[in-house]
């Protein structure tokens, strides 16, 4: 986390709120693929040391193909306009600019999607979610989410995530680079990687 922007003061508050995050290996392809997606999809352009301290949970333990897939989805559709951090500060900030009671439902709100939204709902709920506006429903949802190589904006991300990767792998001391690397290696083999505990303790991990 500190190697990709979070400031110390963040991490121990990470540390606090949301431990088992600070085991987790951000190195892995499909987590850096969710905190860049978070980073260009949310309102306000959010910093990755942001990300890491506001949603690290939905970076860390939903599947890219899931929560990118949905994001880009979204974009596809012109939809990412709509989409926020949480709906009622943004309700109520929308209605605030318009001169209405902040705590009073007005004619006219957007239909807004929070990112709760688009990390915990099935498919056939966020379809259901989306049902309002032209997005194809379920079907086209899933058939977007099931081959999001074929998006140009997926193949981006996986690019840009790859060479982040590297980069972030050369600033590793060489006995962390290479159990990093393994890891990822036996991650690709369909087995669960082991975390030695000096690793964990390891400032650079973090």
């Amino acid at each position: 986390m500190q190697l990709c922007g979070l400031p110390r003061k963040a991490l121990l508050k990470v540390a606090r709120s949301n431990p088992r995050e600070l085991c987790t290996d951000w190195l892995v392809i499909d987590k850096l693929v969710n905190r860049l997606v978070l980073q260009r999809c949310l309102p306000g352009g959010l910093s990755a040391g942001q990300v890491y301290e506001k949603h690290a949970r939905y970076a860390a333990h939903i599947s890219a193909e899931r929560l990118a897939g949905r994001l880009l989805f979204l974009q596809h559709h012109g939809l990412l306009h709509l989409l926020v951090e949480k709906k009622g500060p943004a309700r109520q900030q929308w209605r605030r600019q318009r001169g209405m009671p902040a705590n009073r439902r007005a004619p006219g709100e957007p239909p807004f999607i929070s990112l709760s939204d688009v990390g915990t709902l099935s498919d056939a709920q966020f379809a259901s979610l989306l049902a309002v506006k032209p997005a194809g429903g379920l079907a086209a949802l899933q058939a977007f989410i099931a081959g999001p190589e074929a998006s140009p904006g997926w193949l981006e991300l996986h690019a840009v995530a790859q060479t982040e990767q590297a980069q972030l792998l050369a600033l590793l001391p060489k006995d962390l680079r290479q159990a990093a690397e393994a890891r990822q290696q036996r991650g690709r083999q369909g087995r669960k990687p082991a975390v030695p505990t000096s690793e964990l303790n390891h400032p650079f991990v973090l």
